[in-house]
């Protein structure tokens, strides 16, 4: 009797930890793949960004020591890092959005199927 008893409180607590998992998992797993898109369209972006500062690069080059004061491949450069960092908090930014709306969104939806079970 107290055994049964038991498993009557144990049981839900253990449903409820596993919808909270199954929860974390999905928000992983979703935040992980907005974050890889993100990246491949920033890093798409990047490149064109960056052909300002290989066409600086190429002038330097091309016109040797006296075109180096002319171009100014140092300013590029730190736009063009500064432009990837942006571009990382935004990727970053949009995983943890997705990640929680995911979260808050599939752990409701298996609150509701387990109380329609119950039924």
């Amino acid at each position: 009797m107290i055994k049964q008893q038991r498993e009557l409180i144990v049981a839900p607590r253990y449903a409820w930890l596993r919808r909270v998992a199954l929860s974390l998992a999905f928000a992983i797993a979703a935040g992980l793949l907005v974050f890889i898109v993100a990246r491949g369209i920033s890093g798409a972006l990047l490149f064109i960004e960056h052909q300002e500062l290989v066409r600086s690069a190429a002038t330097a080059l091309r016109n040797g020591i006296e075109g180096l004061p002319t171009a100014d491949l140092r300013a590029a450069r730190l736009r063009a890092e500064q432009s990837a960092e942006t571009h990382m908090r935004i990727g970053l930014a949009l995983a943890f959005i997705v990640a929680a709306i995911t979260a808050a969104g599939s752990y409701l939806w298996q609150e509701q199927r387990a109380v329609q079970n119950e039924r």
